[in-house]
């Protein structure tokens, strides 16, 4: 058996491709894979700003493409980064164990968001991170940044920034030095949907590559993103929006926990919503609505 499995060519996405060929070679005795690396509209432009280029899809599409075209069986992607909407004639046929899904400080001298110095500069291209930490801290400068890790890291070390604000799941997978970041707590800075989960996309038609795929698929984590994505789809405003969400799945149960902020922090809804896991759609649904009611639908309508 033989698998072409296509990845960005970033660092990280190299770890999470490489990552899922192990499982998928532990799964299956005798499964041959091979890593296509396809380069996406986000890796091209990577010094624009996401919003530059219409920001919904441009870590995944080219990667869809490839994958319709028949040039690959399956597709690795970071979950955040695919549009609610799924793509005609794709599937996601398996989400990996999540990573831990929160965001963290990374600093040389400042462990926590309350410990930076008034003013102090944080680089970040996340209007939902910037929302949240702007209604916390209103004083911080925040910086636009893009750009891999090592690079974003790169610019902290010289001293151009006194923190950034990264997935804790990114820094793990490719060994920043733990001693410069610490987490940040979630009833500071809820995480996009979907952060620190893995999704392998097939096309929809491909029943032996799906099967394969499935053995990867961790129900638990899947229950959970289902939620959030749902939340995120109920908003309409794709994953550029200011919005964060998790959901946190036990004994059966699901809570979910989500935002939407202006980017100035100026403005911010947060709601939860609770219910049976089996029925995860509908409690993101719920809360979306609960947000929305609350004043939200103004800062959503904003962000588009």
């Amino acid at each position: 058996m033989r698998l072409r499995l296509g990845t960005r060519g970033s660092a990280l996405a190299l770890w999470q491709a490489r990552e899922t060929e192990a499982r998928l070679k532990a799964a299956h005795a005798g499964l041959t894979v091979e890593l296509v690396v396809v380069r996406t509209e986000g890796d091209r432009f990577s010094d624009a700003r996401l919003t530059a280029s219409g920001g919904r899809g441009v870590f995944v599409k080219e990667i869809q493409d490839a994958l319709l075209a028949g040039k690959i069986d399956a597709g690795v992607h970071s979950l955040k980064d695919l549009p609610t909407e799924p793509a005609g004639g794709t599937a996601i046929a398996a989400i990996l164990e999540r990573a831990d899904p929160r965001d963290a400080l990374v600093s040389k001298d400042h462990a926590r968001v309350e410990d930076l110095p008034r003013g102090a500069a944080v680089g970040t291209g996340s209007p939902r991170r910037r929302g949240q930490l702007a209604a916390a801290r209103p004083d911080l400068r925040f910086v636009e940044l893009r750009g891999n890790v090592d690079t974003r890291v790169g610019k902290l070390l010289a001293g151009e920034l006194d923190a950034l604000v990264l997935a804790v799941a990114g820094l793990t997978r490719l060994g920043i030095d733990p001693a410069l970041w610490r987490p940040v707590p979630v009833d500071l800075c809820l995480p996009a949907p979907g952060q620190g989960a893995v999704a392998i996309e097939t096309r929809a038609e491909d029943g032996p590559t799906r099967a394969l795929v499935a053995a990867l698929d961790h129900a638990v984590t899947a229950q959970a993103v289902i939620a959030e994505r749902a939340f995120l789809s109920a908003l309409g405003a794709g994953c550029l929006a200011p919005a964060g969400a998790l959901a946190v799945v036990a004994a059966g149960r699901l809570r979910i926990d989500a935002v939407v902020a202006t980017p100035d922090g100026a403005r911010l809804v947060r709601e939860s919503a609770s219910g049976l896991a089996a029925d995860a759609p509908a409690i993101g649904l719920a809360v979306a609505q609960a947000i929305l009611a609350a004043g939200g639908d103004a800062i959503v309508r904003a962000s588009r």
